[in-house]
């Protein structure tokens, strides 16, 4: 059980700022994602998501790789629309493909890995979560996506008329 401080506040704002700022992260703003959104923003949703829930369960987590495996965790840096292949393969490759990409920009602990490679269990060939920052940011990152997805259609349609 752990309470939150101001301080812990501070690391994650001071994290997510960092990773948000890196040119290599910059790049997620050009990828789309969730019928009408970026990968940015959905990975900036996540990384909020997750610590509010970790806020809110009193969870005691590793903030800096919490933020750290929400930002990463979609770094396949491909556009889904014109890829060539089924979203269900995409679903299987794209953690693969983003801890390598990370790992061209970030050196990456072993947890943070586990939160990229494992954020689509239960999707058979995907690992476990092993950590309580996994667990987070496989349900958040599903949580998101379903959100940003009405959201975005529900845009669409109204500018449609």
């Amino acid at each position: 059980m752990r309470e939150y401080t101001l301080q812990d506040d501070c690391l994650f704002r001071q994290c997510l700022t960092e990773m948000m700022d890196h040119p290599a992260i910059q790049k997620l703003k050009l990828i789309p994602q969730h019928k009408g959104g970026t990968t940015y923003a959905h990975c900036v949703n996540v990384a909020n998501r997750a610590y509010q829930l970790a806020r809110r369960w009193h969870w005691d987590i590793d903030i800096p790789a919490l933020v750290r495996g929400a930002m990463l965790h979609d770094y396949y840096l491909y556009d889904t629309r014109t890829m060539p292949y089924s979203d269900y393969r995409h679903s299987i490759v794209h953690p693969k493909l983003a801890v390598a990409n990370a790992g061209e920009y970030f050196s990456l602990n072993d947890k943070e890995r586990n939160i990229i490679y494992s954020h689509m269990w239960p999707i058979p060939g995907t690992p476990l979560p092993r950590s309580r920052e996994a667990w987070l940011i496989c349900i958040v990152d599903k949580d998101c996506a379903q959100r940003e997805m009405r959201t975005n259609l529900r845009k669409a349609k109204a500018a449609k008329g």
